[in-house]
C-alpha cells in the first residue's frame, strides 16, 4: 500500500511550475521513486523466505505431515465406525470385511510413512501395487474398448465403464 501512496504522490507533482519552467528534477523523483518501490518489493518478497527458513519459522513438509495426520486420523476412524456397523444385520459381511481392509491398509501405510526405518519399504511396496493396479485397469480399459469396437457393447456402456475405471485410477493417485 505505501508504494502505491508514494507513487502517487511522484505522479502528482506538477509538470510545470506556475511560471511555466519545468519541474525541477521531476524525471529524476520519479525514476527514483519507481526504484525504490521495485527494489523494496522485489528483495523483500525474495528474501523473506529464506529468512524465515533460517529463522526456523517455516516447515517446508508441516503442511505434508499435518496432511498425513489428518489422513491416518479419518481412516482409523472408518475403522471404528465399521467395527460398530459389524453389529448390524443389514450390512453384507464381506462389504464390512473389504471396507475394513481398505481402511486398514491406509492406516498401515500412513502409519509406517511416520516411522522412518521401514519407510523406504512401505513405499516401495505401495508404489508396486500402485503400478500393478494401474496396469490392470489399462487391460480393463483395452477389453472394453474393443467390445464396443467388435460392437459387443454399446458406446454408453463402454463410457460408464471407463468412467469408473477413471475413478478407480483416480483413487489410486490420492
Amino acid at each position: 500500500m505505501r508504494g502505491v501512496v508514494w507513487l502517487a504522490a511522484a505522479l502528482a507533482l506538477p509538470l510545470t511550475l506556475p511560471d511555466g519552467t519545468p519541474f525541477p528534477q521531476r524525471n529524476r523523483i520519479l525514476f527514483l521513486t519507481f526504484a525504490v518501490i521495485l527494489a523494496t518489493l522485489v528483495a523483500q518478497g525474495l528474501s523473506l523466505p529464506m529468512l524465515l527458513r533460517r529463522l526456523g519459522l517455516s516447515d517446508p513438509e508441516a503442511a505434508e505431515r499435518e496432511e498425513r495426520r489428518a489422513r491416518l486420523e479419518a481412516a482409523q476412524a472408518a475403522i471404528s465406525r465399521l467395527a460398530e456397523l459389524r453389529a448390524r444385520p443389514e450390512h453384507h459381511p464381506d462389504h464390512l470385511q473389504r471396507l475394513h481392509w481398505r481402511f486398514d491398509s491406509r492406516s498401515r501405510r500412513l502409519g509406517i510413512l511416520d516411522a522412518s526405518p521401514e519407510a523406504d519399504d512401505a513405499v516401495s511396496t505401495s508404489r508396486n501395487y500402485e503400478e500393478l493396479r494401474r496396469d490392470l485397469i489399462a487391460v480393463e480399459r483395452a477389453t472394453i474398448r474393443k467390445l464396443r469396437d467388435d460392437g459387443v457393447i454399446h458406446d454408453e456402456v463402454m463410457l460408464r465403464v471407463d468412467r469408473e475405471l477413471d475413478l478407480e485410477e483416480a483413487r489410486i493417485e490420492a
